[in-house]
């Protein structure tokens, strides 16, 4: 699998939308049907409102009193509710006292479950404070100043008008009230490259000084949300479900654009995948980010031990350009679950311009909270240099090497998915049909460019032929092109540099004997590869042991068990299999005899769709493991704690150490590892006599 570490091709300039400011990119390619004002349809239609301080009661307590005090009256003063409110609530919640914040929660959650009617008539109410003994008028006097300064401030300061030309409001009335964050306690930068916190920095192919200033605001997300309640951050990724379902067909317009991939193919590998993922989040979340209760041994009794589940920092995400939408939000998310600020990379071949930004900032994700960093393999190396929390890279096994040696010069922990040269085995009990629609798929999908795709086939013996003929046949029955109705079976390749490799690898099995079942015509050229079935093929060609990530499919029988267990071991990768058979004994027998880190059976691909099982490979496939509950502990640091009483206890085990103390700690040992009644009651008894000495001769010890 190819990733981010070649130079960028040079193409037409682009706004970059969202988070990272409106900055020029000369080195990402525009959509033709780019708005001059909005680079994607993203940034309009309705949006989810989400705060750090209040639940979405207490906002629909905000848009009740900002629809009852500012309905709205022409172009220059739209109505409260298509302001952009939310995004500067916190800001100024940020500078309440805790007790005033929390009553404010309560009055808006209140006032969010009343109709209109009876708001505006707590309002008018408010203004007649003084008609009221001091004990009632001095709630309304606060209800008056408090809640409608809240609603004005808002309104006349920061605001856009979304439903205008996107000027600020206090623009008509020649006032400016800004509300200004709070400043926090930041690491400090050598003097050369101190920036200032507020600064956006350049996050296209960023200088030395642009990396300092994306780490800077990254430190600041980091606080922002390690402080967050769980339940807080699971309120952010439901909003960010709701806008990919909601957008999903305009999301696969800027996927198929970059990638050439076929619709169906960008439905289901990245939409539906992510959708299943963010849904993952929100139900197990909790779970797996939970204090960790764990048994304490006897020797030990009367202490408590728990594993914290905690942030780890800053995270670097550096993703491939094969999936890359998914390989964008699932670790992103995954990362933000876990508590940790995330600085991503994406391909520089598909880098689906401002897309996940747009998404993020739509869903009410702060800017320092993901940042979306663009450039080339250096890059990434500058990134790296700036010492993250960790990495999580997916891509090659050539650039995971590289990624790995810089990080162990400063020790940062990785986690490394990288390729695969996966085999499918099917007995001669399986299910033919099935078996070879699950090859051609498993082969074929997203034109073989997936580290899981099927790359070797072993098919018994019995069976071979009559296997490959219906094979062939399936395979001249695909359709390929970018289609924009889902009607295509297959889409293109998506850099030029995998369909040389592609090229490179059937030019030489042709030329070492191989068979052609289907693709025997392809020019070499085209980035529209047909499928590709070869047999007769030998471990001599680059094809059986090198990952050619495209859509060829070699083939080679196998007579028994054993043999295809070496065969399909005999590799330098070890990422993912399917076993096929009717005999689900054998094929379980099989799978735990595989050198691999996912196996399916009587399926194919199918491991890495569960997101409760984690992901991951062994030998040059990769390091460490994500999805699934090991995934949200892949970006925590497991923190392991022992609880004791404050008691004045003296532990057996401290100073002073005496001849006596060894024999009772030797019976000790006899008591508590051998087995019997007898044991455990010489444990008890040499356990009682050691405590009572060690708290005597230890209280001693401190006396002299």
């Amino acid at each position: 699998m190819e990733t981010t570490i070649n130079k960028l091709d040079q193409a037409t300039p682009v706004k970059v939308p969202g988070n990272v400011g409106m900055q020029y990119c000369e080195n990402h390619p525009a959509p033709s049907t780019m708005p001059a004002k909005v680079p994607y349809p993203l940034a309009q239609g309705k949006r989810e409102f989400i705060s750090k301080h209040l639940s979405p009661l207490a906002i629909r307590g905000v848009m009740r009193i900002g629809e009852v005090l500012l309905p709205g009256e022409g172009e220059k003063f739209p109505a409260f509710k298509n302001t952009d409110f939310i995004k500067h609530i916190d800001r100024m919640l940020d500078f309440m006292e805790k007790q005033d914040l929390d009553g404010l929660k309560i009055l808006l959650s209140f006032l969010g479950v009343m109709p209109n009617l009876m708001t505006l008539f707590i309002l008018w109410l408010s203004e007649k404070d003084q008609s009221f003994p001091n004990l009632i008028g001095a709630p309304l006097r606060m209800i008056s100043i408090g809640l409608k300064g809240m609603i004005f401030t808002l309104y006349y300061s920061n605001i856009e008008d979304t439903e205008g030309k996107g000027e600020k409001i206090h623009h008509n009335i020649g006032y400016d009230a800004k509300i200004v964050k709070k400043e926090q306690n930041l690491p400090k930068f050598p003097d050369a490259l101190a920036p200032s916190v507020n600064q956006i920095p350049n996050l296209i192919n960023p200088s030395q000084a642009d990396v300092a200033h994306i780490f800077l605001r990254a430190r600041q997300g980091e606080a922002d949300v390690r402080g967050m309640s769980l339940s807080q951050r699971l309120t952010y990724i439901a909003a960010l479900k709701k806008v990919i379902l909601n957008r999903r067909e305009e999301i696969i317009d800027i996927i198929q654009r970059d990638t050439k991939k076929a619709r169906t193919d960008a439905l289901v590998s990245e939409i539906f995948s992510i959708l299943d993922h963010l849904d993952f989040l929100l139900k197990e979340a909790g779970k797996g980010l939970s204090d960790i209760k764990v048994k304490t041994p006897l020797a030990l009794m009367g202490k408590k031990s728990r594993v914290f589940v905690q942030p780890m920092g800053t995270i670097l995400v550096i993703s491939p350009w094969n999936y890359p939408f998914y390989q964008a939000i699932v670790p992103i998310t995954t990362s933000f679950v876990a508590g940790n600020a995330t600085i991503y990379k994406p391909s520089e071949y598909t880098p689906l311009t401002g897309l996940v930004e747009q998404i993020l900032d739509e869903s009410g994700f702060n800017s320092h909270w993901v940042q979306v960093v663009y450039g080339d393999g250096k890059v990434g190396q500058n990134l790296i240099a700036a010492h993250p929390d960790k990495i999580f890279f997916t891509g090659s096994v050539a650039t995971g090497q590289k990624i790995m040696a810089m990080a162990s010069q400063q020790l940062i922990p990785v986690e490394l998915e990288l390729g695969g040269k996966d085999p499918m085995i099917v007995f001669e009990d399986a299910n033919l049909e099935r078996a070879v629609s699950g090859a051609l798929w498993g082969a074929m999908t997203n034109t073989g460019q997936s580290c899981t795709a099927v790359e070797r086939l072993y098919v018994h013996s019995s069976i071979f032929e009559k296997f490959r003929e219906l094979l062939i046949f399936k395979a001249r029955q695909l359709t390929q092109g970018q289609d924009l109705e889902g009607d295509s079976d297959m889409g293109l390749m998506t850099t030029e540099m995998q369909t040389a490799v592609v090229k490179k690898h059937v030019e030489e099995a042709k030329k070492l004997g191989a068979r052609f079942g289907t693709g025997e015509d392809w020019d070499g050229v085209s980035g529209k590869i047909p499928p590709i079935i070869l047999d007769n093929v030998t471990d001599k060609m680059a094809i059986w042991h090198e990952e050619t990530f495209g859509p060829v499919l070699p083939m080679a029988p196998f007579d028994d068990e054993a043999e295809v267990i070496h065969l399909a071991n005999d590799s330098e990768y070890g990422l993912s299999a399917s076993v096929w058979s009717g005999d689900t004994e054998r094929a379980i027998r099989v799978a735990r005899e595989l050198k691999t880190g996912n196996v399916s059976i009587n399926n194919v691909m199918v491991t890495e769709g569960n997101h409760y099982l984690p992901f991951g490979g062994v030998k040059k496939s990769g390091i460490g493991r994500y999805k699934g509950v090991w995934g949200l502990h892949a970006f925590s640091n497991l923190k392991s704690v022992i609880i004791d009483a404050n008691s004045p206890k003296i532990e057996a085990n401290w100073y002073p150490y005496t001849k006596t103390k060894y024999q009772l700690f030797s019976k000790l040992v006899d008591g508590l590892y051998n087995s019997g009644p007898k044991a455990l009651l010489g444990f008890v008894v040499n356990g009682l006599k050691l405590e009572l000495y060690s708290n005597k001769v230890g209280k001693d010890f401190t006396k002299r």
